[in-house]
């Protein structure tokens, strides 16, 4: 039994979906977001193991019986409506740790493609960073600070080249018209104040000259590339900006770069990674970071790399073989 947790509406599980269902396996896909409201969890050790179930519309699902979980973006847990304040803050975090430990112990057993608990530790940028460069990786030179002032050594120390502030966080604000994305952007760290800077931690990068950039979808230690040209100055920076400008192409991944994006996985305990790279002039490879649940279904349409038949593969494995 695969078990998909994710949301109702999701194109790009669909495609996984309906990979599995051409093999003939069996698939039972849930949302975390209908716990407690519409689904039952039933638990119990009875001193050798758990013994565990969900329980949904009348479906029951056996955590025994799971041989992999495809975790994809589930939504949050549907709490009771009278709950508010301090109440609801405590049941979240016991519907967290008493529905995601049962999950987590009752599948012991299964692949899980990505498992929440090591998705969460990879998402520390500064640590995927560091894990990059002990595998091999170039990275561009990167400051994590609320100081105003190491901004500016950092700065002068790049002798005129140009410095990025990233995201460190996927967390997007909202206004009337919707998500409110924020993308990488290059700064002048002389109109920079001191004051914003303290406000909270920030990442700065240094500027990578691009002949183009690179999707590296890896799945179970099988990379799928896809060329990123930009067609627009606002793609130029970041290509998530104009989506419409961008022109894509399945390229080769050197052998290096490759074997170095497995170990950086398996070091993070991943099965599957969406790396982004920037290509420099010269033709060396320079990543950026490497998201856990990273999107890949525009990228298969783009260019028709079949990351989702790769997925469906790899949940559909034999134990033992990876």
């Amino acid at each position: 039994m695969i078990l998909i947790l994710t949301c109702v509406d999701d194109p790009t599980t669909d495609a996984v979906a309906h990979e599995l269902a051409r093999t003939g396996a069996r698939v039972v896909r849930m949302d975390v977001g209908d716990f407690p409201a519409r689904m039952g969890l039933v638990a119990e050790h009875g001193g050798d193991q758990w013994g565990a179930r969900l329980v949904l519309d009348g479906q029951v699902v056996e955590l025994a019986q799971v041989t992999a979980v495809y975790y994809r973006r589930p939504t949050m847990f549907s709490l009771a409506r009278h709950l508010e304040g301090q109440a609801q803050v405590v049941a979240r975090e016991e519907a967290r740790l008493g529905f995601g430990g049962v999950l987590a112990a009752g599948t012991r057993g299964a692949r899980w493609v990505n498992d929440p608990a090591m998705i969460a530790r990879a998402e520390y940028k500064p640590l995927g960073l560091q894990i990059a460069a002990e595998v091999g990786l170039r990275i561009p030179r990167t400051l994590v600070t609320n100081d105003h002032a190491e901004l500016v050594r950092f700065a002068d120390e790049l002798n005129g080249g140009g410095v990025l502030v990233k995201q460190l966080s996927a967390i997007s604000m909202r206004d009337e018209t919707g998500p409110l994305l924020a993308y990488s952007t290059p700064i002048d760290v002389a109109e920079v104040s001191s004051e914003d800077v303290a406000t909270t931690a920030h990442l700065f990068q240094e500027w990578i000259d691009k002949q183009f950039e690179v999707r590296l979808t890896l799945v179970g230690g099988i990379p799928f590339a896809a060329a990123i040209h930009a067609m627009s100055e606002r793609a130029l920076i970041d290509w998530r900006s104009d989506y419409g400008s961008l022109r894509y192409e399945q390229i080769s991944v050197p052998v290096e770069v490759a074997s170095a994006c497995v170990r950086y996985l398996e070091a993070l305990g991943l099965r599957y990674g969406a790396f982004d790279f920037v290509v420099t002039p010269s033709g060396d490879w320079v990543m950026l970071e490497c998201n856990p649940h990273g999107q890949w279904l525009w990228i298969e349409h783009a260019t028709g790399l079949p990351i989702a038949a790769a997925l469906a593969e790899l949940l559909n494995r034999e134990e033992g073989t990876g």
